[in-house]
């Protein structure tokens, strides 16, 4: 009874400040539209960044034991299937290289038996380089997959390459040619406008503290987890209604079919809620001072939107090394490429993944706190 009062007491709280409504409630749904059409071009990266672009190669010495010219080969073969990139030989090293560097060609491959190097604008890599570095990376990587168990267990080659030989723009079995940008915007907008709800469970630690509320529910034998499971509680009823308000918009507005998974959907989306909910209120038991707890809040969810491809496509993001190092350690970004794997139905265990570690992270969060909170002189709040 106790925890339902202190529920409500929250729920009245956040409908009092219309400004929290709007940016909570309402934003998303521009956010998404903005998003949408403004990026529409580079969520269709497949049909239109390689248009009457260049790749030069040469081919200095044969495969070598991994094959690599044919390989090579076969890639050339499959990757213009979906695009209208030319390949160009030339063992003009110097005039290719400089050509890359204008950005007069994507870039310059050079195989050299096992070896192979890949040549890109020694200033700025283009954002054409980038995504085909990502694309030959992956097709290179499966090569490799199946090389191997073909020497272990033979067998299972023809299972392998009878999927789908997809080398076109993707990222986690997803081609990018079936993903829009209203789809794709749709769930990394939602997972960034959740990650805002960590501010509202702050502000509302920190309320509580300069009206020492703390101090008179806890004289009142009322125990800290009530407190803090009202909090929490609060940040799920603002996610469940964000979900809600964009399922409408985007299914409506949009035209954004969100796949067959729906409960599965949720759940990630519910254990996302819970690790933004627990993380507002980690920085308000850390840090004494509001605006610093507040900084640090808005820094981190600028940091793990872009990390998460919120602001740009996640191929994008992933094609520099240290940012996909990065990536790995969000749990948003684990999150959103879930959503996006369930949306399409791919048979991944990203979804699991992206619930263990919100939640994880979540319990890690709640006893941290409390021990930092007992730490603090007296144990208070206040």
């Amino acid at each position: 009874m106790i925890l339902l009062t202190l529920i409500k007491k929250e729920i009245t709280q956040f409908f009092r400040n219309k400004t929290d409504v709007i940016t909570m409630l309402i934003f998303p749904v521009i956010l998404i539209f903005v998003m949408g059409k403004a990026l529409n071009g580079l969520m269709s990266l497949d049909k239109n960044i390689f248009c009457g672009k260049t790749i030069y190669y040469n081919i200095e010495k044969d495969g070598g034991e991994n094959n690599n010219v044919q390989v090579f080969y076969d890639f050339i073969t499959e990757f213009q299937k979906n695009s209208d990139v030319k390949f160009v030989q030339s063992n003009d090293v110097k005039k290719v290289t400089s050509l890359v560097n204008k950005d007069e060609a994507i870039c310059f491959i050079n195989i050299r038996g096992d070896d192979i190097d890949y040549f890109r604008n020694e200033n700025k890599e283009s954002t054409e380089s980038k995504v085909f570095r990502n694309l030959y990376e992956q097709y290179m990587q499966k090569y490799t997959f199946v090389h191997s168990i073909s020497k272990k267990n033979p067998s299972q080659v023809q299972k392998i390459m009878s999927a789908k030989n997809n080398t076109q723009i993707q990222y986690e079995g997803i081609g990018y040619d079936e993903v829009n940008s209203f789809t794709y915007y749709t769930f990394v907008e939602l997972t960034l406008i959740i990650l805002y709800i960590s501010t509202i469970t702050s502000i509302s630690m920190y309320k509580e503290r300069f009206l020492h509320t703390l101090t008179r529910l806890r004289v009142s034998n009322i125990k800290k987890i009530n407190i803090i499971i009202s909090k929490i509680a609060l940040g799920v009823i603002i996610g469940l209604m964000q979900i809600l308000i964009i399922y409408i918009c985007s299914t409506k507005l949009f035209d954004v079919d969100w796949g067959e998974n729906l409960i599965y959907i949720l759940i990630v989306l519910i254990s996302f809620i819970i690790f933004s909910s627990v993380l507002g209120i980690f920085l308000s038991m850390v840090f004494s001072d509001q605006k610093t707890a507040y900084t640090l809040s808005n820094m981190l969810i600028i940091v793990m939107g872009f990390l998460g491809g919120s602001y740009v496509p996640l191929c994008m993001v992933k094609s520099a090394k240290i940012t996909s190092f990065l990536c790995g350690l969000m749990p948003n970004y684990w999150v959103n490429i879930a959503l996006l794997g369930l949306k399409y139905n791919v048979d991944t265990p990203y979804y699991t993944t992206a619930i263990a570690i919100s939640l994880g992270a979540s319990v890690l969060m709640i006893v941290l706190s409390n021990i930092i909170s007992k730490l603090k002189e007296g144990g208070s709040f206040d």
